[in-house]
């Protein structure tokens, strides 16, 4: 108690006299008479009074403890402490605190203004001024944007690690990492993922589905596909829960990189796990089948199926890539399509031949009347006479549009088809589908919109003829979409590979009727049209006039042409071209050159009789040019598919003027930066006023809204509830 006491904390004894019991309060009388008895004396005679007998006067005291119940406060003398009353104090002494050392050394070393203060005052002002986690996230950000990923690593890296000494927060990694999901960066993601395991950061399952995006989207399938199986398999191993988000990202990292069992295997792991089904995991799993060239298309069926079972309503997203298994995948065997069939419900499987040879039929289809249906043919069709004799024994008579296959109805049936074997061209798995009318029909039935991607994939699946290309304009029209310039390029390259030329240059005509400018693939395709010196000649000025300049993709093209119309003027044009644009030629380009070079070579030795002089020494001249040419032109280097990630960037003045208008964020960013956690409240002080003189907008505070002018372009505010009365 005497402690308190010396520490001036008088107001605590009345509080204590009135709420304690009788046995407290006789517990402290003597420490308490003690102190009283000490206050009244000199400090001179306080080493005597401490070692005397009690007086006649604390013992009044003691026995009349009510005189303190009047008292609302005990006047005791103020006077500071000082070191000297612990040196004079006993050293055994159970009622005084700190006299355990007669030496004051530690108490003087605590003294405000010591050189220990000085000392960690100068130290701490020398830290550097750092800045919090947002301001660094914010600039990572803003470097993310502008496509400068080298950049934003050195923030990190650099900056905060080497110049600042600021340790990273979990956010900044979380942020670095999903940038590298998105772009498929691998290396650097799983560089990042063991940094922060090293720094002891806590992985989150977000870092976790960003590692498997980047692996799913690697240009590396191969490396993508092991890092995700060490990944999941490490997972595992430590118990960490996987989520549904993270799952799907496991699944779609398995499907792009050619792992079709895993990525089935891992839905029935979501579903041991009672996680839900949704159409997000159905997307992924089609993409799986996209990846499996041989029986995709038989395994997207049964997930189609499984998605009516499940009662899910299909959007554009799920038809389309069932468009792409249409167009780049097939059925696989024999034995597992009929199986696949028997579980979607088809009926008379049986009946199916399995020879491996069709012979197509003589009498013809017995559509080809209808200009809607014409171009639904398929391989492995009845023809006219069974199907007559068909409807000839059924009951109920049957058009030619019902004895159309339709693995889409509630009852899926075949129709007319007798064989699988020769179903292996992208109109053929359509035809099964009901041709390109069933399955806009099938997408109006769920309420799926179609797109312009819808029937650009659509016009790669439709039979090579006119008649189906001209029905699915129409359908396009009818749907009222805009037609971009994609699709005309896809047809003008059916038309090319049809030997359609003049068809295919009438395509120009639709592109301009709809508003558009051909592109450069758009030239490439046309240049596969180009047979005579003259055409290549006419579409190199076309092309100049638009603003474009040729690549190494379009003069392959016209390579072709001339190499298979044995054309050594068109050939010698198509050199001089690169040397002039001095375009880099790549390896498929320098193939077909080297092969037409070897064969006026054979000419040449074998058969110079059999051309005319001219053409002799036009083909001496070429074989005499081309190795001279080849040694001088420039090769295509073949560049590193992350090298745009690893590239840093040097702003110009137009690039901050592009930037500061379309990518900036214009909002204003108050920074503020922090003066060191460990600083002295005197240099704390001394260091902001230094900061506010150096810039003072960033400490300037916003004006504050008080009239009712400043009101007006707020909403929901009653003006009349702060008009004056």
């Amino acid at each position: 108690m005497s402690h308190y006491l010396r520490c001036g904390l008088q107001s605590r004894l009345p509080k204590f006299l009135f709420e304690a019991g009788s046995i407290e309060l006789q517990r402290s009388f003597l420490p308490l008479s003690r102190l009283l008895a000490t206050s009244r004396v000199s400090p001179q005679n306080a080493k005597s009074e401490n070692t005397s007998a009690p007086s006649k006067q604390n013992d009044e005291i003691l026995s009349d403890y009510t005189l303190f119940h009047d008292e609302i406060k005990i006047a005791l003398p103020k006077s500071a402490v000082v070191a000297e009353e612990y040196s004079n104090l006993p050293l055994d002494d159970p009622d005084n605190f700190g006299t355990l050392s007669k030496s004051n050394d530690g108490v003087l070393s605590l003294q405000e203004g010591s050189e220990d203060d000085e000392k960690e005052d100068m130290f701490t002002s020398e830290l550097p001024n750092y800045y919090p986690q947002k301001t660094y996230a914010d600039q990572i950000k803003k470097l993310l944007r502008q496509r400068r990923f080298a950049d934003a690593l050195d923030v990190l890296q650099v900056t905060m690690l080497k110049e600042h000494r600021v340790k990273p927060e979990y956010y900044i990694y979380s942020i670095l990492i999903a940038y590298c999901g998105t772009t498929g960066y691998s290396k650097m993601a799983f560089q990042l993922y063991n940094d922060m395991k090293k720094r002891g950061l806590p992985v989150k399952s977000s870092v976790y589905t960003s590692l498997f995006n980047s692996y799913a989207n690697s240009p590396y399938p191969s490396d993508g596909l092991k890092r995700t199986r060490h990944l999941f398999s490490l997972m595992n191993e430590k118990g960490i829960h996987i989520n549904q988000i993270t799952c799907h990202a496991i699944i779609k990292a398995f499907a792009r990189c050619g792992s079709v069992e895993e990525s089935f295997k891992l839905v029935d792991y979501m579903m041991d796990k009672k996680m839900r089904i949704t159409k997000e995991t159905m997307s992924f799993l089609f993409q799986a089948c996209v990846s499996d060239k041989t029986a995709g298309f038989r395994h997207a069926l049964l997930v189609y199926k499984k998605m009516m079972q499940y009662r899910m309503t299909p959007d554009v997203f799920q038809f389309n890539l069932l468009l792409r298994c249409v167009r780049d995948c097939g059925l696989g065997d024999f034995d597992s399509t009929i199986d696949a069939l028997r579980r979607i419900g088809v009926e008379n499987i049986d009946e199916l031949d399995k020879a491996k040879s069709y012979d197509p039929p003589s009498e013809g289809y017995p559509w080809e009347e209808d200009a809607e249906i014409c171009a639904m043919t398929v391989a492995g069709t009845k023809t006219s006479s069974e199907l007559l004799n068909d409807s000839a024994d059924s009951s109920v008579n049957s058009s030619p549009r019902e004895l159309l296959p339709d693995l889409f109805a509630s009852k899926p049936t075949l129709g007319c088809v007798v064989s699988l074997m020769q179903i292996e061209k992208p109109e053929d798995r359509l035809f099964l589908l009901g041709g390109a009318g069933g399955f806009l029909r099938e997408m109006s039935s769920h309420e799926a919109k179609p797109d312009i991607k819808t029937f650009s994939l659509l016009l790669e699946c439709i039979p090579q003829t006119l008649v189906a290309e001209e029905t699915l304009l129409k359908s396009v029209t009818k749907e009222g979409l805009k037609v971009d310039v994609l699709f005309f390029n896809t047809l003008i390259k059916r038309r090319v590979y049809r030997a359609q030329y003049s068809e295919a240059k009438d395509v120009l005509s639709l592109i301009a009727s709809h508003g558009l400018q051909p592109d450069l693939m758009t030239y490439t395709n046309l240049a596969m049209t180009c047979r005579k010196t003259l055409d290549a000649y006419e579409l190199l000025k076309a092309m100049d006039a638009s603003g474009l300049r040729p690549n190494i993709e379009f003069i392959t093209a016209m390579l072709g042409c001339a190499v298979v119309t044995y054309n050594i003027r068109y050939v010698n044009l198509i050199l001089d071209v690169i040397d002039y644009e001095e375009i880099p030629v790549n390896t498929p380009f320098l193939k077909k050159a080297d092969s037409f070079y070897q064969k006026c070579l054979r000419v040449l030795e074998a058969r110079p009789e059999k051309f005319t002089p001219a053409a002799l020494d036009s083909i001496k001249n070429f074989c005499k040019k081309y190795p001279e040419w080849k040694a001088s032109v420039p090769l295509e280097e073949k560049e590193n598919p992350w090298q745009y990630l690893r590239d840093r960037h040097q702003e110009s003045e137009t690039d901050k003027e592009f930037l500061g208008e379309h990518v900036e964020n214009h909002s204003p960013v108050r920074a503020f930066t922090r003066l060191g956690p460990n600083t002295a409240p005197k240099v704390r002080l001394a260091k902001k006023k230094k900061l506010k003189e150096e810039n003072p907008e960033a400490y300037r505070k916003p004006p504050r809204r008080e009239t009712l002018e400043a009101l007006e372009g707020i909403p929901h505010v009653t003006y009349q509830a702060l008009q004056p009365k």
